[in-house]
């Protein structure tokens, strides 16, 4: 039960997190596109502006989501992993601890 309530929460956080993005983007791109000068319009097609609001939309909406999900469900596993060795070999949080530092500098 405690995994299932976690895992909604956590999917859902990554959802309102990329509306949140969505819409960030979505209003900065525009409002750029209203700053360009009129002559960009009437040399660029409409369809290439289109399309980098598309491309750029698609990327926050489909990618950085599943993207985000490997990382955290990556990064529980080894913290888990770690819950579990150190629970039966207590000796391995003397070890990991020095190794963990030394490698993050």
């Amino acid at each position: 039960f405690g995994q299932v309530t976690l895992y909604f929460f956590c999917s859902l956080t990554l959802a309102l997190g990329c509306i949140f993005c969505s819409k960030v983007l979505h209003e900065t791109l525009l409002s750029y596109v209203f700053r360009w000068p009129m002559e960009l319009f009437d040399t660029t097609p409409l369809g290439r502006v289109v399309n980098r609001f598309s491309k750029d939309v698609d990327t926050i909406d489909n990618v950085l989501p599943m993207l985000w999900r490997m990382v955290i469900s990556q990064a529980f596993a080894v913290l888990a992993t770690i819950v579990v060795i150190s629970l039966s070999t207590p000796i391995f949080l003397a070890v990991i601890v020095p190794i963990a530092f030394l490698y993050y500098f």
